[in-house]
């Protein structure tokens, strides 16, 4: 058997260097902190499996020996850490598409509880082989119990994947669509590898498989850049552009498209009142009331540009005046320590009812009624205070 596994181990160390790499040009800049934080989880389970994962294919191999109990230790670490990965996709995804699973303690609580269930399990296993067990001749061997591991494990990968076929069906956007079909690749990933590993034992193909996934996600958040605001972390005006190129050709009666532009009220005031250090707070407060007005309403957000930004939604079963109403509310309820004056918007908007092949006459129809609004706020008469 000697010199069968030694190039699995070293395709292994090999995919730990890469890994690595990636880690190593991971900053916040690529996303919110927490998918930055659950990228990196992911990346830190990864090298767990990793390491001793080639310690078993060496061992495996004759290579070096390992004693019974902790060879039976470095195997369980190796199922809790693709456990643990597959759990921090979970949130990666739940971060990256806003679905509010873990919004409370409970909830956290609940969802971290078939992990800590199999973590216990497979930790228990190393003397009571439960789960697993290493036979006679000092080889790993799992047992019927660990089909619970399985699926604990496929609760994880499954839940995210039918969350974003489900937005990728309703997205409007082709480089949405494709972003949320690519997150399915993690659950395919295992599969296909969970097949073949038993046709090919001595490839390591989950370790390619998860690898290849890391990279596409690590890849795709990179060039999302090009397409986010450095300060609010929105939408650009790039993408904004690009994404009513994709939304407005297919507007109709049947389904129509509201566009907002949103203006910040005496912006220049509280840039000369508190600096401009605080002027960029202010956008950032703003952005984060817009962002999950968007979240709320399954919209489009971005910042147009200076104090200006987007919302774009479909229509059906909304009206401009809600969006109004709620934004008007949000931004009272965020006057803090943080925020010492009270932040108001005047908002122009416009309904998209019939194909429109370039976004400027949309954006057009929506800056006059902006400045009507702003006209009426300017006639009212405020100053930030």
């Amino acid at each position: 058997m000697t010199g069968i596994y030694f190039p699995y181990a070293i395709t292994e160390i090999y995919c730990m260097i890469f890994a690595i790499t990636i880690w190593l040009r991971l900053s916040s800049s690529l996303g919110t902190e927490h998918e930055v934080r659950q990228l990196r989880n992911m990346i830190y389970s990864y090298l767990g499996m990793l390491i001793t994962d080639v310690l078993w294919a060496l061992s495996e191999d004759g290579t070096i020996h390992i004693p019974r109990l902790p060879y039976a230790a470095i195997n369980a670490v190796t199922i809790i850490s693709v456990a643990c990965g597959c759990y921090f996709w979970f949130r990666f995804i739940e971060d990256r598409l806003h679905l509010g699973f873990a919004d409370s303690r409970l909830a956290n609580f609940l969802l971290r509880l078939p992990l800590l269930f199999i973590i216990s399990l497979d930790l228990i296993s190393i003397f009571s082989g439960w789960t697993f067990t290493i036979d006679a001749q000092g080889h790993y061997q799992s047992t019927s119990l660990f089909a619970l591991h399985t699926a604990v494990n496929y609760f994880y990968l499954l839940i995210p994947t039918i969350c974003a076929v489900q937005r990728a069906w309703k997205a409007r956007s082709r480089q949405d669509r494709g972003e949320y079909l690519t997150y399915g690749l993690y659950m395919i990933a295992p599969l296909i590898s969970g097949m073949l590993e038993d046709v090919f034992p001595h490839v390591p193909l989950l370790a390619l498989n998860i690898f290849m996934v890391i990279l596409i996600l690590f890849l795709m958040i990179q060039n999302k850049q090009v397409y986010h605001d450095a300060l609010t972390g929105l939408n650009n005006r790039r993408r904004l552009d690009r994404y009513l190129e994709d939304l407005l050709p297919s507007a109709s009666t049947a389904h129509p498209i509201l566009l907002f532009i949103v203006d910040i009220n005496d912006f220049k005031c509280i840039n000369d009142l508190h600096g401009h250090l605080e002027g960029d707070h202010a956008l950032r407060v703003f952005a984060a009331v817009l962002g999950d007005i968007a979240g709320h309403w399954d919209a489009f957000a971005a910042r147009y540009g200076g104090d200006e930004f987007c919302l774009v939604m479909e229509a059906s079963g909304r009206t401009p005046e809600q969006i109004t109403a709620q934004l008007e509310k949000s931004l009272q309820a965020r006057r803090d320590a943080s925020c010492p004056y009270q932040l108001t918007a005047s908002v122009g908007w416009t309904v998209c009812d019939h194909a429109e092949n370039a976004p400027e006459s949309a954006l057009a129809r929506a800056d006059q009624t902006l400045y009507e609004a702003k006209k009426k706020w300017h006639a009212a008469g405020s100053i930030v205070g």
